[in-house]
């Protein structure tokens, strides 16, 4: 059912956009300006991946209290203040005060809100809509995300050369008011929750860990993930870097990188938003799309030019969005409703926290050595432990066999 014949969703969903616009918008100039301000790949990477490490460290332990919480005005909340830490961004560039330290203060505030707001977001698409619905509202939100990252970038390189980095987190902070204006009037189907429990926080917690752990699909999914993140998704969270230092390039280049892979995540989103990509089908593609992803990887080693290094991130675009949405796809159709949050929010961290580790690994090697051959020899590492895990875990070879 495609959950775009709900006016609520319909609501929602450019809501959410044009707020996930912002949030592109300004990751774009917040990895720019750190460059501008360092030439550091490491640093560079570390701002970027900031905004979402904390969703991978802290995200379990508030999922445990969210599943409790009154998810419209959570969310609400949690907009509100990343809002106005975007406010303080534009402030800080505005008077020409930002430093190092304020591009990783402000970088880590807005990821630890994001792990506040992580578990929400997951939660709350599964009261926008009906369950039958559910598939389709997970692949359209996908849809959202990845529109915002092809419009976003070529939005932010564009207003950095035009309009200069104040007016361009100006712009970033005005995108969230939407879905703060959204939610006051949003209507959401009825969700029974847990009253808090403190006593019961370390059992909640291990609850949602053993059912992500002992449940097949729960598991296979997220073992996949995993690598995917690490190896893959890393990357392109650290296209700043890899710009800067492949290309020697200006914000024009990067609008066009990382559009690339936007490109590449939208035909992928959309492909399992209108309900062509079943979840038996997103399950066989899942090995192969890492495959794709580690193999995608292996050409920026060669791609010493624009347009060779935006096809690369548009293939493994695609490939890094099937695994990741298809992944979450299954797993939000398996778990049931007591379990969501905390179980959704062991794939938020095992795809963030593995990704945060892959980008600054590889940004921690680019300060060194050239960043295409650190890239080269950390996807070979990645190839080698895909084929190991799927030889070596019973588990996770038996259940892609059979599936």
């Amino acid at each position: 059912m495609n959950a775009l014949s709900l006016r609520s969703f319909v609501l929602y969903f450019w809501a959410n956009t044009t707020s996930l616009l912002g949030t592109w918008i300004q990751k774009v100039g917040l990895g720019w300006l750190t460059w501008q301000i360092t030439e550091s790949t490491f640093w560079t990477s570390f701002v970027s991946i900031a905004l979402m490490a904390p969703v991978g460290i802290i995200g379990p332990f508030i999922a445990v209290y969210a599943e409790s919480w009154d998810m419209r005005r959570a969310m609400m909340v949690t907009k509100i203040m990343m809002a106005a830490t975007s406010f303080l961004i534009f402030i800080l560039q505005w008077f020409e005060m930002h430093t190092l330290h304020s591009l990783v203060f402000t970088s880590l505030v807005l990821g630890v809100l994001s792990a506040f707001h992580h578990p929400i977001r997951l939660v709350f698409i599964s009261i926008v809509v009906p369950k039958p619905y559910l598939t389709s509202a997970i692949g359209l939100n996908s849809v959202s995300w990845n529109m915002s990252r092809i419009v976003g970038p070529a939005l932010s390189g564009y207003a950095i050369v035009a309009l200069g980095l104040a007016h361009t987190f100006a712009i970033a902070m005005l995108c969230y008011l939407p879905l703060i204006c959204a939610l006051f009037v949003l209507p959401l189907q009825e969700r029974k929750s847990a009253p808090p429990n403190a006593d019961r926080f370390f059992q909640k917690l291990r609850d949602g860990g053993r059912v992500a752990l002992t449940t097949p699909l729960i598991f296979a999914s997220l073992s996949v993930v995993a690598l995917n993140s690490f190896f893959v998704r890393g990357l392109l969270e650290i296209q700043p870097a890899i710009v800067g230092q492949i290309l020697g390039g200006d914000s024009y280049a990067l609008a066009i990188v990382t559009a690339a892979a936007g490109l590449g995540s939208l035909l992928a989103s959309g492909w399992i938003g209108v309900g062509k990509m079943k979840p038996d089908v997103i399950l066989r593609c899942l090995w192969p799309m890492l495959a794709v992803g580690l193999l995608g990887n292996l050409g920026l080693f060669y791609a010493t030019g624009l347009g060779a290094m935006a096809a690369v991130f548009t293939v493994t675009g695609f490939t890094a969005t099937v695994v990741g949405i298809g992944a979450q796809t299954l797993i939000q159709l398996e778990v049931s409703e007591a379990y969501r949050a905390r179980v959704m929010t062991w794939w938020s961290s095992v795809s963030f926290g593995s990704l945060t580790i892959g980008g600054m690994v590889i940004g921690f090697f680019g300060d060194f050595i050239p960043i295409e051959t650190a890239i080269f020899i950390i996807t070979i590492a990645g190839i080698g432990l895909a084929i190991f895990e799927l030889i070596k875990l019973p588990l996770l070879r038996d259940f892609f066999t059979k599936n």
